[in-house]
């Protein structure tokens, strides 16, 4: 039992020190602008757009495809309660907010690209 206990101690001590050694660690690594160069922007908009045309837009599409499936069948099932039919119609109002919210959010990072790398693959200004 008094193992136990010791061992506590020395682990909240030694979890006490790393707080702060990592805070300082964290503190001291620095990244300036100037080290980035031509391959990296390339490759890193490369991964961004990768990302937006592989991930973004066919998840954001089943998600809505599976949210209108979702409504049909509410609005299916509530086909006699007017109240639970008007709320199913409703939600459609929502899943099309949604839907022009992800075309959106995908427009203006297609934009970000184009316009931080003048569609060049280089930063402005550098």
């Amino acid at each position: 039992m008094n193992l136990t206990k010791r061992k506590n101690k020395i682990i909240s001590k030694l979890s006490t020190l790393a707080i702060p050694i990592l805070l300082v660690v964290m503190r001291t690594s620095q990244c300036f602008a100037e080290s980035i160069g031509t391959e990296e922007v390339q490759a890193a908009t490369d991964n961004i757009k990768r990302v937006i045309t592989s991930i973004a837009m066919p998840l954001g599409g089943v998600l809505i495809f599976a949210s209108v499936v979702i409504a049909a069948l509410k609005m299916i099932a509530n086909s006699n309660n007017p109240q639970k039919r008007s709320e199913s119609i409703g939600s459609l109002a929502w899943i099309c907010g949604g839907g022009v919210i992800l075309g959106a959010s995908l427009i203006i990072a297609g934009i970000i690209i184009n316009v931080a790398t003048n569609n060049t693959g280089n930063l402005l200004g550098g």
